[in-house]
């Protein structure tokens, strides 16, 4: 008999739904003051239980523990007190579970989890899980807390990049510099077109930044696509595109807001040389 006990029931049911798919027989039994579940094993079915009891723990662990464990890491170690701030960092945590960023090198932590529930079990088929989590929280705690700095540092990225596109929005909806209205042509590159229909060059989008100075737009590449938006700062921007999930358009349409329009391709007014 292979037993694993919870004092919460919403565990010992998490645990029956990571293991259910296998179509082996764990069996949920309810007592006073905890749950078991209960899987029958013979000689020959106890190491694919055991496999089955790591998998298991280790999800719910990662559903029940996991985002609880980095709160209290935000909190008693990183000291963050705000709950806005925590709440949004593990929000990011929790979209991390769901697409990792390739830029970042996190830890591996269903490796070293999996690593520290057998080390607990070593064959015992009477588990705790209350006592597992404990034992696991304290194996990787210094893992959880590389994690969590981690995200904090995601958290201050993101915040960077907010007030640096409400400095590009303040731009662009205060700034007067006399151009009303660009036309901006995607049709596989990015191209800007005044409303006379000529294109919109290089040098004078460097005269612009000189005459209209300001520090959000100072260092950005003349060359990157979104940058003659900021500088000339039109009272209307027309995007014309077919595409429907192109970063850059969707972020000039967030820093205009209502200045800017999406229109097709074919409604573009001039000839395309």
């Amino acid at each position: 008999m292979f037993c694993v006990h919870f004092s919460k029931r919403a565990e010992a049911v998490s645990f029956l739904k990571a293991v259910d798919h296998t179509q082996r027989h764990w069996y949920l039994k309810e007592y006073n003051n905890h749950f078991a579940l209960l899987g029958e094993t013979g000689s020959s079915l106890d190491w694919m239980y055991y496999q089955e009891a790591v998998e298991g723990l280790l999800s719910v662990i990662r559903e029940r523990k996991w985002l609880g464990w980095i709160e209290g890491v935000l909190k008693h170690r990183y000291y963050y007190v705000d709950q806005e701030e925590v709440q949004r960092i593990l929000e990011i945590a929790h979209e991390f579970e769901d697409k990792p960023p390739k830029s970042l090198n996190l830890p591996d932590v269903n490796m070293k989890l999996r690593t520290a529930i057998q080390k607990y079990l070593r064959g015992d088929r009477n588990v705790d899980f209350d006592g597992l989590s404990v034992y696991c929280l304290e194996d990787l705690h210094s893992m959880v807390v590389e994690y969590t700095g981690l995200l904090i540092d995601e958290y201050k990225q993101e915040e960077s990049f907010q007030l640096l596109l409400d400095s590009w929005r303040c731009r662009v909806h205060h700034k007067d510099t006399g151009i009303r209205l660009l036309h901006l042509l995607e049709n596989g590159s990015i191209h800007y077109y005044h409303d006379e229909g000529n294109a919109l060059s290089e040098s004078e989008t460097l005269l612009y930044r000189r005459q209209y100075p300001d520090d959000s737009i100072k260092d950005l590449p003349l060359r990157w696509n979104i940058t003659p938006a900021l500088v000339h700062a039109p009272d209307e921007l027309i995007i014309y595109s077919d595409k429907t999930n192109d970063s850059e358009l969707e972020l000039l349409m967030s820093i205009f807001e209502e200045k800017a329009s999406w229109k097709p391709l074919s409604e573009f007014p001039f000839e395309i040389s």
